[in-house]
């Protein structure tokens, strides 16, 4: 951790407290450095631990533009904090180095990183990837925009990192240089934070920079490299690149450049989304010593992450799957092209806070594989407008109540919202909950 030590004399400041901001408090206290803590909010989540173990620490609370953000030497930001912030902005113009927790990470990491971003998926990806690394005997941490802060895993003694890496985290991040890096899709979110939709596919493409193997869809243009690269590549998809879907002896197989290397049907959790997250694995693992044993081991045992197309239960000959987690219109794209039969078989229940993201691309989908359109929320009405099949309510209990009602026997009903929550509740867990309760509710 030389890097440290060429940092002790300067002036930090952590910006924004929450749970990264306090990850970077408590990391930079253990090296013996004394930011200074300052947020917008005047009582910051985290405020009681700093002081109870830090109460010397200079701190702001308010206002940032009396925060004197233009007078350190290094800003550390939390990724909730936009870098167009007036005060932020302000400290750049004047010189000061603005990075993010996962820079501070790769400056100080030696082990190999796997990288993962993308506009859905992400979680699948690095979660089943780490049971992957660790069914073949690795010492492997997760981390990120999952789970552990990155600053808090570097005490322990892992032999590889994996990393799920939002778009506001590689805005913060110039040295990251890992062992594999994929962009697993790219569709409309988070055009609230960036100036136009390039901008946010630009951040996601950053992942690549000094990264040594990159994994990329074949079936995504936008997820290649933007220019020229001396990195290894290989690609995957449905039906082309190096790791793809394909029959063999009658039955569906994961196949490995060229190699029928084993059936989909290894792997607990159902859907093509989920197939394509396994693809994207193999690549983004291809450089790690992982034997065929080892996959078939883990695939079988891993059953998904909740509130991503989780299995709620059955009614009626109907099945009820959790979504929640689609909280873009990819998402739901995905979700909906994963659980769709030959027959209109799909009530899907959408809504929410769609932040501006253009709905007009859900249509297709719906006009092909949705029987009816549920939808609640702040921009419910946007959604309904787009299909004759759409029903305007007021809340999820009276969604799903629609539901049960407008479904029968192989029908599946779905909440992939295809908008964020925020307009009604705290996070998408919340919202997943709500309709897991409600639909629980309706089951004998």
């Amino acid at each position: 951790m030389q890097y440290l030590n060429e940092i002790k004399n300067k002036q930090i400041t952590v910006l924004g407290l929450g749970v990264t901001g306090l990850g970077i408090v408590r990391f930079l206290l253990s090296q013996g450095i004394q930011p200074n803590v300052v947020d917008s909010r005047e009582n910051p989540p985290g405020v009681d631990w700093l002081k109870q173990h830090a109460a010397n620490l200079n701190t702001h609370f308010g206002d940032l533009n009396n925060a004197a953000l233009s007078a350190c030497d290094m800003i550390i930001i939390s990724p909730g904090l936009s870098l167009k912030t007036s005060a932020v902005a302000q400290a750049m113009n004047a010189g000061v180095e603005i990075i993010g927790d996962v820079e501070l990470f790769a400056r100080i990491n030696t082990k190999p990183v796997v990288a993962v971003t993308g506009s859905n998926g992400k979680s699948t990806v690095v979660t089943l990837a780490y049971e992957v690394l660790k069914t073949a005997g690795y010492k492997v941490a997760l981390g990120g925009n999952i789970g552990t802060a990155v600053l808090d895993l570097l005490d322990g003694d892992f032999d590889v990192f994996v990393l799920e890496l939002s778009s506001f985290q590689l805005d913060t991040t110039d040295s990251l240089k890992a062992s594999s890096a994929t962009v697993l899709n790219i569709s409309e979110d988070h055009l609230d934070r960036y100036d136009n939709y390039q901008a946010y596919i630009d951040s996601k493409l950053s992942i690549y920079n000094g990264a040594e193997l990159l994994v990329i869809n074949a079936d995504d243009r936008q997820t290649h490299p933007m220019s020229r690269t001396l990195a290894s590549q290989v690609s995957f998809g449905e039906a082309q690149g190096d790791y793809h879907l394909a029959q063999h002896n009658n039955e569906a197989y994961f196949m490995v450049k060229g190699e029928a290397y084993l059936p989909v049907s290894t792997l607990a959790v159902v859907g093509k989304h989920n197939y394509l997250n396994t693809l994207a694995v193999m690549a983004l693992l291809s450089p790690f010593e992982i034997t065929k044993a080892h996959y078939k081991t883990a695939l079988s045992q891993f059953n998904g992450l909740a509130h991503r197309c989780q299995f709620v239960g059955e009614l009626n000959s109907v099945k009820y799957f959790n979504d929640s987690k689609a909280t873009n219109v990819g998402a739901t794209i995905a979700a909906i092209d994963s659980l769709a039969g030959k027959q209109q078989n799909l009530v899907v229940i959408a809504g929410g806070d769609a932040k501006g993201a253009d709905l007009e691309a859900l249509k297709p989908y719906v006009e092909q594989h949705v029987k009816a359109l549920i939808c609640f929320g702040k921009d419910a009405k946007e959604l309904v407008a787009l299909t004759a099949k759409g029903h305007l309510t007021t809340n999820m209990s009276e969604a799903v109540a629609l539901a049960k009602q407008l479904s029968t026997s192989g029908d599946t009903v779905l909440l992939a919202p295809a908008c964020a929550s925020i307009d009604m509740y705290n996070n998408y867990m919340q919202r997943g909950d709500d309709f897991v309760h409600c639909v629980l509710q309706e089951l004998p």
